[in-house]
Formats: structure tokens, sequence, C-alpha cells
């Protein structure tokens, strides 16, 4: 009889044995499953604060540019109106040429006055177009601006929801480790 329940015991031990180690596997496997979901939260975590820190770099940046623009769309006008009050000076200067015309020398200083005129007109022109493109820049950088902004406020807001779901689920489990060992005792 004795023999039997030692034969019996031998042949049930690598049983015992197995069920020990398939329990501590399933211990290392769920560790090893919340490890790497803490890592990969981690992760996702440092992915938005790059997110957050490249957005305001953006903001920052566009707003330098804006700046540098403004300047320039400033300086441009005042040549508009350097070149405005140049243009109405030749314009009175040619109109004096032409009131006083009487010899073929006079001819000839009313084609160049003409000429400077027109010279005068284009680059006015040009400054006028040049103030136009300046402005539209001016708005697309302003778009630019409030459009990382509202980037940036939903990447906040989608951070703090996420740090508020964790900071529940944290909660929800150390409720649910408090209450198996009440259960336990």
């Amino acid at each position: 009889m004795k023999t039997r329940h030692i034969l019996i015991l031998l042949m049930l031990l690598p049983i015992f044995t197995n069920a020990q180690f398939s329990s501590a596997q399933r211990q290392m496997q769920s560790s090893n499953a919340m490890f790497a979901q803490q890592n990969r939260l981690f992760m996702q975590q440092q992915q938005q604060q790059r997110d957050m820190n490249r957005m305001s770099h953006n903001v920052v940046t566009t707003e330098s540019k804006l700046a540098k623009e403004e300047r320039r769309q400033k300086k441009l006008e005042e040549k508009s109106t350097e070149k405005e009050a140049d243009l109405k000076t030749k314009q009175e200067q040619l109109a004096t040429l032409e009131n006083n015309a009487s010899n073929s020398n006079n001819q000839k200083e009313i084609e160049k006055a003409k000429k400077q005129v027109a010279k005068s007109e284009t680059k006015l022109n040009k400054t006028k177009t040049d103030i136009e493109s300046s402005s539209k820049k001016i708005g697309a950088l302003k778009k630019d601006i409030e459009s990382a902004k509202l980037k940036k406020e939903e990447l906040a807001q989608k951070q703090e929801e996420e740090k508020r779901i964790q900071e529940q689920e944290k909660a929800e489990k150390a409720e649910k480790k408090r209450l198996e060992k009440e259960a336990k005792n």
C-alpha cells in the first residue's frame, strides 16, 4: 500500500509542478503585458509632448515671420508715399515745361521729363504690387498662426483627457486590488 502511495505521488508530481509553472507563466505574461502597456502609454505621452513643443515652436516661428513681414510692408508703404510725392513733383515739372514750350531744346526736356514720369509711375506700380503681395502674405501667416494655435489647443485637450483616463484607470486598478485583498481576508 505504501508503494502504491509513493507511485501515485510520483505520477502526480509532474502535474503539480506543471500547474505551478503555468501559474507563474500566467503571472509573468500578465506582468509583461502590463509593462508593455505602460511603455506604450509612456511613448505616447512623449510623442504628444514632442508634438506640443513642435506646435509651440511653429507658432513662435510664424509670429516672427509675421512681424518681419509687417515691418517690410511698413517700409514699402513709406517708399510708396515717397514715390507718389516724387511722381507728383515730376508731373508738375512736366506740366510747367509743356506750358513754357517755345523752342526745340525745351521739346527735348519735355520728352526727358515724360520718360521720368513714366519711370516713376512704373516704380510706384511695382511698389504697390509688392505691398499687395505683402498684405496677402501677412493674411496667410495670421491664418497659419490661428490654425497652429487651434491644433496646439486640441493636443493639450487630448493630452489632458488621456491623463484623466489614465488616472481613472489607476484608481480603478487600485480599488480592484483593495477589494481583492479584502475578499481574501
